[in-house]
């Protein structure tokens, strides 16, 4: 008879629960750091930064913010000239258990009191170009990245031992938008919604390869999107010094925003033969069937994937799937089914589900969205979905329809704008 020590043994034991530090954006990223220092984790134009670099300058970087001040859930802005910057920048902040409040880096510098005012942030990572526009009165504690004597001093100190200080559940980027011209709200969003969706494309699309292929300024939410579906694979975020071009893509994914895809396509179709990508991932607004009937003109060998992501939230609330080789109709609105984890409905202005062919706001909830909303699309019930300002309505084959938006944003409360942590 087996010894109770044996049979313990013996018995099957549940697999081991990655520790919560490996459930984080920065947890995943210095995971695959670890396993290969090396390989090269951003390729911009001739330069190129290596997973192992990245880590060890995130590390300094996080503990330079934890010494400026910088508190557990602590907004930190992020406007860097360069994508290795920005990555940097951005997992700095994440250690430090701040959230990351990404901007663009041609941001004018009147509408950087609008960010500070909507994010609360009092500290800014940025360039050199863009550090006199965080000015304000000395409000800002400001880090230029590419200042050489910032990093002399930050690298002659010792590491903080409480790095990292991240945790799936709390917030790890605000991601603010520009409506009407204006920045006055964001998108709360946790580490555990980020990897969820990102586990959730690379289940449905595949893993992300060697190689992303990204045109989009380094906080835009294209290079959002692409660099941690990239990280999570290990893979290469490259970004061509002229944009997309044919030499470029061959072999990879290309990730792009829809209102830049068609001057990329019509680009294309004017080169002289080459190798297409092997998918191409669009990200922000619905993409209209024209546009899907063009990119199988152009690229009839490449399968094409639309992330419908609304007001900047980079997190898709919806898919729309074009299959490499297949015709794609290029008449009507977009059409789309929600993403994996992901309720749809569509609701009247009283918040009320509407019923099949009604038409009124497309409205989301799910563990892979924003967990909440502040700024103008703040406040509303408890529990409700958040509110995409897009209008649509269900067809009777129970696909979602794209009527238009994005609609007006009316200040002051709406009843289904926000939401709560879906448990």
């Amino acid at each position: 008879m087996l010894s109770a020590e044996l049979r313990d043994t013996a018995r099957p034991r549940p697999a081991a629960r990655p520790p919560e530090s490996a459930r984080t954006l920065d947890g995943l990223f210095t995971r695959a750091a670890r396993r290969q220092p090396r390989a090269v984790v951003v390729r911009e134009g001739l330069h190129q930064l290596s997973y192992g670099k990245a880590d060890v300058l995130s590390s300094q970087l996080a503990t330079a913010l934890l010494r400026t001040g910088v508190q557990l859930g602590d907004p930190v802005v992020v406007q860097c000239a360069d994508h290795r910057q920005a990555l940097v920048a951005h997992l700095a902040v994440l250690k430090a258990g701040g959230v990351c409040v990404p901007v663009p880096p041609d941001l004018p510098a009147g509408q950087t009191a609008a960010v500070a005012a909507v994010s609360g942030a009092g500290a800014v990572l940025c360039s050199l170009t863009t550090h006199d526009r965080w000015g304000h009165g000395g409000r800002f504690r400001r880090l230029a990245l590419d200042d050489p004597e910032l990093w002399k001093r930050i690298g002659a100190r010792p590491l903080d031992r409480a790095l990292p200080r991240s945790a799936p559940t709390e917030a790890a980027y605000l991601l603010t938008a520009a409506e009407g011209g204006l920045w006055r709200s964001g998108h709360l969003v946790d580490h555990r919604a980020w990897h969820l969706a990102m586990a959730a494309r690379s289940a449905k699309a595949g893993p992300a390869g060697h190689t992303v292929t990204v045109a989009d300024q380094p906080t835009g939410p294209a290079t959002l999107s692409a660099m941690w579906w990239a990280f999570g694979s290990g893979s290469t975020l490259h970004v061509p010094p002229d944009g997309f071009v044919p030499a470029a893509l061959g072999g990879v994914v290309a990730v792009c925003g829809t209102a830049e895809y068609p001057a990329l396509l019509d680009a294309l179709a004017a080169a002289p033969p080459f190798s297409p990508p092997r998918s191409v991932l669009l990200v922000g607004a619905p993409c209209p069937p024209a546009l899907a009937a063009r990119h199988t003109e152009v690229l009839p060998d490449t399968a094409l994937r639309a992330e419908f992501a609304p007001g900047g939230s980079v997190l898709p609330w919806a898919v729309g799937v074009f299959a490499a080789g297949r015709d794609a109709n290029g008449t009507g609105a977009p059409v789309v089914g929600p993403a994996p984890g992901v309720r749809l409905s569509v609701r009247d202005v009283l918040g009320d589900a509407l019923r099949a062919g009604e038409v009124g706001e497309v409205c989301a909830s799910g563990r892979t969205l924003p967990f909440d909303v502040i700024g103008d699309r703040a406040a509303g019930r408890p529990g409700a979905p958040l509110g995409s300002g897009f209008g649509g309505r269900w067809l009777p084959d129970g696909a979602l329809e794209i009527t238009g938006g994005p609609a007006p944003v009316v200040p002051g409360p709406r009843p289904y704008a926000t939401t709560a942590r879906t448990p």
